[in-house]
């Protein structure tokens, strides 16, 4: 049993940074158990080793554990690996260690969502270094004061909008930069995050289409736009 929840755990932490999450509606309040002959054969299989004790599970431990049982049958052999090497990792921690990973966990899934994207940008970021700088930042980072992990963050968030307006621009015909400045001049710091996360997430070859369209926008119109949240960026 504790080896299936570790698992789903792992599922769950390793896709803060791999893929982005929607925000789900609460479970109901007194749904229905799950009956193990309800589960297909590749789900009984994931989670033969709760078989056992499945009645006696609350009803929300059978979801996550379904939902984990799911995500895995979707992964790739590669992405199997990678999981198994987190659950082990995750095993060998101390237990004040596991308290500790949990807690940020759930203080993460209460975030808004525009943090939850920034995070996992971040973490997608991170990921993107070799071991060696990884290991150097990780350790550069823990050395820190609050106060100066706090300026850290806020100049890695900085430098993150710099280059996301720098990516947004040098598509921009020259003809039309000075009134496409215009536009966005009016925009709050919310706005302008959501206009770089709809614009991200849109196909290359849709993005001139939609900043032109937000150019021939009144300003009302445009902040209604961008006051909607946008969904998350892969």
């Amino acid at each position: 049993m504790i080896r299936a929840a570790l698992l789903v755990f792992a599922l769950a932490a390793g896709n803060l940074a791999a893929q982005p999450q929607t925000a789900t509606a609460p479970a109901p309040q007194r749904a229905a158990p799950i009956a193990w002959s309800s589960l297909n054969a590749d789900q009984q299989q994931i989670l033969d080793s709760v078989h056992a004790k499945w009645d006696q599970l609350p009803v929300p431990a059978q979801q996550r554990l379904l939902r984990g049982a799911q995500r895995w049958s979707t992964l790739t052999p590669e992405q199997r690996d990678r999981v198994r090497k987190r659950f082990e990792k995750w095993n060998s921690l101390p237990p004040e260690q596991r308290d500790q990973l949990r807690d940020r966990f759930e203080k993460f899934r209460r975030l808004p969502p525009e943090q939850q994207d920034r995070i996992r940008r971040a973490f997608k970021r991170f990921g993107a270094l070799d071991p060696g700088q990884r290991k150097q930042l990780r350790e550069k980072f823990e050395q820190m004061t609050p106060t100066e992990r706090q300026a850290f963050l806020m100049g890695a968030e900085a430098q993150n909008r710099v280059g996301a307006v720098r990516e947004f621009f040098s598509g921009v015909p020259e003809a039309e930069r000075r009134q496409t400045r215009q536009a966005l001049q009016s925009l709050t710091m919310e706005q302008r995050r959501n206009l770089m996360r709809t614009w991200r997430a849109l196909p290359a070859d849709q993005r001139d289409a939609y900043r032109r369209k937000l150019v021939q926008m009144t300003p009302e119109q445009r902040a209604m736009e961008l006051d909607k949240t946008p969904a998350a960026s892969p």
